[in-house]
């Protein structure tokens, strides 16, 4: 009996462990350090601040395209 309750011991311990172990593994892994974070913030604004200019511009050429259409088709109903 005491050895079949000292077995039991061994495997729970064992068990317990090996479910640590592989928690911490994945949590060191996904997670990232405050260097990177702070590299992919720095990253995303300096994204943000070119493309808005760009996507203005774009926007107002199309708006400028549609004028200038616009304009054809009342030059050529005249």
């Amino acid at each position: 009996m005491k050895r079949h309750c000292i077995y039991l011991i061994i495997a729970s311990v064992i068990f317990c462990l090996s479910f640590s172990a592989c928690s911490k593994a994945k949590d060191e892994e996904s997670g990232k350090g405050a260097i990177d974070k702070m590299t992919d913030r720095a990253a995303e604004r300096a994204v943000k601040k070119i493309k808005t200019p760009i996507d203005k511009a774009r926007a107002i050429q199309e708006k400028e395209g549609e004028r200038t259409k616009a304009m054809d088709e009342a030059t050529k109903e005249q």
